[in-house]
């Protein structure tokens, strides 16, 4: 396989630089007052010898996390952060796009015109870029007599250190440190006072459903012009003119997962000041099920629901596309529904969950879309289920099979819902399911409740509410701690619900996660039973933060199991290290989990993958998907490929890419606009 390009700034020239000649800054301190750049370059070499925890951790206090968090101190590569946070030091222009990505920084240069082949003391200096990705950034710390000394974070093996190197191959296209120079970038410093700003609107650091936010903003010299807030260093609003900086944040347009909301005020003059909060959204985002036929060859296909965003006149647009498989490989994607073609009017792609199965029964499978219709002036919530019922070819227009409000169900919170499909009463018609988040009562104590829609042909049953956490004697149950999936694991024709569940750290670091089943007993549910536990079951500590759970029946054996598309964080020489475990079907529970795939020595961004599960090639045994993210082309279109793993009955192949949105024709393709099914 060829190796993937990641977001993450790696440290592939970190540990060759560890190795280089050291010089310290050439030629004599100034004797004026320090510029600017010389006060960047103070600040980095003052650094010089420390961890990513050096100083209390590396951010630029916007959009970048802190070097320090996570596991062993360091919960991603931070040659970012550290460039990042020096550059904080000073007043510069823009930051709020800077992420923890090194190529956000070259991305930086491209927006404020400070991109060019000459390195500047005080520049970042940026290594393999290249769609959108990069592999590294430091700091240009000295540039004198045919001479460039390159200072940065995140260098000389794994945790890393500040380090500084110097060289006479600075050029743009060398590679000194066998990773080639992209470019330095200038930061744009400003000389006025920045405006001040602060968040409002927030309610907590969790955050689902749509959050009213807003902003306080005053002049520093010159006086307030607009606000726009960021998730991630990516503007998700327009620039907002008038106070109080009003923006309506829909959280379900970022996946479920820790992300950086960032405010940048800009003055008449265009000098920028920033705020930021860390937020942790929890819509309870969809897992696709596995038995996806949607033309009833045999052989299953990939639905994906894609976001065009909002048109001239305030409406969404949204599509729906399909890959058909053609057994090792897939067609180019085909439109089958767009709601403005159709007529079928404004449809909001974040307000959409969705999920996929044979409602009808008709040997081809549908698509199912849990849809949010709001809160009316009463506060009630308005939540639909909508199917597209596939004909062969294609789907014919979505029709409302249940509408909460209207169909005598009350309100229903479509953000407190995460939803699944299977066959739980084995009558040959998929039925949905939903996991639904009924809160924290007066006591402290998690109430969460499973619901059904039984397929009936026609359509889809009222919800029936099969079990409640508290009420059958379970106890209290984090429904933001569970991710949901289906299968028949037991092999008795009827789907069964599966839970991986977060048991959080322990006071030695160990991570505990639990695997429970909930068993289709054919009108609804037995209580969950817990079928492993990493710690107990000697499988030692594991990070469901980090796991991606999918099913399928992979080894052929008539009985559904679990497969799980494990991070496993980087490796000393900064490559993206991800595996796939699989917990094998007993029938009765579940056989400790194996590891079937490592990347090995490529590099693989498990945060760059959507994972899907089905029998592709029709053989009886599933096979896995990944709708991988591979950034941008250097001409801005959006690279999106298909990655298909073959089950062989004992393991998975090796993963072959089987469609490339650009090496296709078919163009542009943006991963971030695209819900599987």
């Amino acid at each position: 396989m060829s190796r993937i390009t990641r977001k993450s700034a790696a440290t592939g020239v970190a540990s060759l630089l560890a190795v280089a000649a050291f010089t310290g800054l050439t030629g004599a301190p100034a004797a004026h007052a320090a510029s600017p750049q010389e006060m960047l370059a103070s600040a980095a070499l003052g650094e010089l010898g420390k961890g990513p925890c050096g100083s209390g951790g590396y951010e630029n206090g916007q959009s970048q996390s802190n070097s320090c968090d996570g596991h062993g101190g360091q919960d991603h590569a931070w040659c970012a952060d550290f460039v990042g946070w020096v550059w904080a030091k000073a007043n510069i222009r823009g930051t709020s796009m800077l992420t923890d990505g090194a190529a956000s920084f070259y991305e930086y240069g491209q927006k404020y015109g400070t991109l060019s082949d000459t390195p500047h003391v005080g520049d970042a200096v940026v290594y393999n870029y290249r769609n959108g990705y990069a592999d590294h950034v430091a700091m240009v710390t000295d540039v004198s007599d045919g001479q460039v000394t390159i200072t940065g974070g995140n260098q000389g093996g794994y945790p890393g250190r500040v380090t500084k190197a110097s060289t006479t191959r600075y050029a743009v296209g060398s590679a000194p440190w066998g990773q080639r120079i992209s470019g330095y970038i200038s930061p744009k410093f400003q000389e006025a006072n920045p405006p001040s700003v602060s968040l409002k609107g927030l309610p907590g650091k969790t955050v689902s459903g749509v959050a009213q936010l807003s902003a306080s903003a005053s002049q520093g010299t010159y006086p307030v012009a607009s606000v726009q807030y960021y998730v991630d260093g990516e503007p998700v609003s327009d620039k907002v003119t008038k106070a109080p900086y009003g923006f309506a944040f829909d959280s379900a347009s970022v996946p479920d997962g820790k992300h950086i909301l960032t405010v940048e005020a800009t003055d008449t003059a265009g000098t920028t000041g920033t705020t930021r909060a860390e937020i942790i959204t929890t819509n309870g985002e969809s897992n696709s099920t596995y038995k996806a036929d949607f033309n009833g060859d045999g052989k299953a296909d990939i639905a994906v629901l894609y976001n065009y965003g909002q048109q001239s006149d305030g409406s969404n647009r949204t599509g729906l596309w399909v890959y058909y498989s053609e057994g090792k490989s897939f067609s180019n994607p085909i439109k089958v529904w767009d709601n403005v073609d159709a007529g079928s009017g404004s449809w909001n792609w974040s307000r959409s969950k969705v999920t996929a199965g044979d409602f009808d029964g008709d040997g081809k499978a549908d698509i199912g879309i849990l849809y949010n219709g709001g809160e009316d002036e009463k506060g009630v919530n308005h939540t639909a289920l909508w199917t597209f019922k596939s004909n062969g070819k294609g789907f014919d227009k979505p029709v409302r099979t249940w509408e909460s409000v209207d169909s005598g169900s009350g309100s229903w919170n479509w953000n407190r819902s995460k939803v699944t499909a299977g066959d739980f009463n084995g009558d040959g018609k998929t039925d949905v399911g939903i996991l639904y988040n009924g809160g924290e009562d007066e006591k402290g104590v998690n109430h969460t409740a499973l619901w059904m829609f039984a397929g009936n042909g026609k359509g889809l049953d009222k919800p029936v509410r099969t079990w409640e956490s508290v009420d059958a004697g379970t106890g209290s149950w984090n429904w933001d701690r569970s991710k949901v999936v289906a299968g028949d694991f037991n092999g008795d024709g009827k789907a069964d619900v599966g839970v991986l569940y977060d048991n959080g750290e322990d006071d030695k670091g160990v991570n505990h996660t639990a695997l429970w089943t909930f068993a289709g007993n054919g009108k609804g549910f037995d209580k969950p039973s817990r079928v492993w536990e990493s710690v107990d079951s000697g499988s030692g500590s594991w990070n469901w933060n980090r796991s991606k759970p999918v099913v399928g029946d992979f080894d052929g054996d008539g009985k559904a199991d679990l497969s799980v598309l494990y991070n496993q964080g980087q490796t000393e020489d900064g490559r993206n290290s991800t595996a796939i475990w699989k917990f094998t079907s007993t029938g009765n529970g579940f056989s400790k989990p194996v590891k079937l795939w490592d990347n090995g020595s490529d590099s693989w961004n498990s945060e760059a993958s959507k994972l899907v599960a089905g029998d592709y090639d029709g053989d009886g045994k599933t096979d896995l998907g990944v709708l991988y993210n591979q950034g941008r082309t250097e001409d801005g279109r959006n690279s999106t490929a298909v990655w298909k793993f073959t089950s062989t009955g004992s393991g998975f192949g090796a993963p072959a890419k089987v469609w490339d949105s650009i090496d296709s024709g078919t163009g542009s393709w943006n991963w971030k606009a695209s819900k599987l099914g």
